[in-house]
């Protein structure tokens, strides 16, 4: 394995950290987009905002967040 020099190794982690943020914040609104751009399965009612933020209030209600 090549030597990695203290600066090569800061930007390393910079890199790592920046992508670690991008992928814990972005993963749940990716998810969400798709889901509304997809639309609803047919005989499924169609998707709206309200109805994620009932059910997450329902969740975190019964503990399970």
């Amino acid at each position: 394995m090549p030597k990695l020099s203290k600066e090569a190794k800061q930007r390393l982690q910079h890199l790592f950290k920046g992508g670690q943020f991008a992928i814990r914040w972005g993963f749940i609104p990716v998810v969400l987009y798709l889901g509304f751009k997809r639309g609803a399965d047919p005989g499924m009612p169609a998707p709206t905002l309200l109805r994620y933020v009932f059910s997450f209030y329902y969740l975190c209600r019964n503990n399970a967040c």
